[in-house]
């Protein structure tokens, strides 16, 4: 875990054991509101061509993309980096609900990487580490009951310490139930960008003032799902996320699993923010967001 704190200029970024750490352990970590840490790059690719084709054929081209619930930032800076191969020069706000997490050593052999409400995204031991979800694999095999075991010790002895986990005052040491933190969870290649801001946002949650009416461009991709949030959740964040845009912004909302035989990118609706709030649909790629509904008034026509 001590990659997690590598500085963005570190030689060690550039090494096999870094790329296989961002390969490894990022797919790994589940937040606690049951979303995934994980992004790949090239995953949007298709969706970056389209958003590169409209964005070239507007009289004014945007100057702020913002990536909401970025995961650990790896398709924003995919995103970012073809933008700017066609010449077009953003500042980008990447946004996620969870961003930051604490490793926390309850004893010499095991460590922890949590959330600040203890939350665990990983557990790792000498020579070994797994994530608390258990998968098919697992149960198939036995592993569930040795993950299950390790994971329900490991939650009482991070309750004994105290919740929420609070920033120390030192590093980390060599005792017991010690703790180091926090932890930025995003690719470093980002985080050593000067055009861009990464920040804390919950789009539950009132929109912070100054956020408000500044994109050109705002991407919310595999986030947004029927099975996670009601019918008003969904209209909140549809009315929380136009209060983001500018006029005329582009919002491209994203389907969060495909259908059966059905590629993940192939579902994704691109909005376009209309005057006097809503929005209206732009096109779609594939069948477009199961969630595009929430954000259009009822009895707007979108394309077939």
């Amino acid at each position: 875990m001590e990659l997690l704190e590598l500085p963005p200029g570190s030689p060690r970024l550039d090494t096999e054991e870094f790329r296989q750490f961002m390969q490894d352990c990022f797919p790994l970590l589940r937040n606690s509101d049951g979303s995934w840490k994980c992004s790949r790059a090239s995953r949007l690719r298709e969706l970056d061509e389209r958003l590169i084709t409209l964005l070239q054929a507007r009289p004014r081209r945007p100057c702020v993309f913002m990536d909401v619930g970025m995961g650990n930032g790896t398709s924003t800076l995919d995103t970012i980096r073809r933008l700017e191969r066609v010449g077009l020069k953003i500042q980008t706000i990447a946004t996620d609900r969870n961003l930051v997490a604490y490793v926390v050593r309850l004893n010499r052999q095991l460590d922890l990487l949590a959330e600040v409400n203890g939350h665990i995204l990983m557990i790792e031991g000498p020579g070994w580490s797994f994530s608390p979800v258990c998968n098919r694999w697992d149960y198939l095999t036995g592993k569930f009951l040795f993950k299950k075991g390790i994971t329900a010790w490991a939650r009482r002895r991070l309750a004994s310490r105290g919740l929420p986990l609070t920033p120390p005052t030192g590093g980390l040491g060599g005792g017991q139930n010690s703790l180091s933190g926090p932890f930025l969870l995003v690719t470093p290649e980002l985080k050593a960008r000067d055009d861009v801001v990464i920040r804390q946002d919950d789009i539950l949650e009132p929109l912070p003032a100054d956020l408000a009416g500044v994109a050109d461009v705002v991407r919310i991709a595999n986030v947004l799902r029927p099975d996670r949030f009601s019918p008003a959740q969904l209209r909140q964040i549809a009315a929380n996320l136009r209060q983001r845009c500018r006029e005329g912004a582009l919002l491209l909302v994203g389907r969060h699993l495909g259908r059966e035989g059905e590629d993940h990118k192939r579902g994704y609706t691109f909005f376009e923010a209309v005057r006097g709030g809503g929005f209206q649909v732009l096109e779609r790629v594939g069948r477009g967001s199961e969630v595009e509904r929430y954000f259009v008034d009822p009895g707007a026509v979108g394309p077939g």
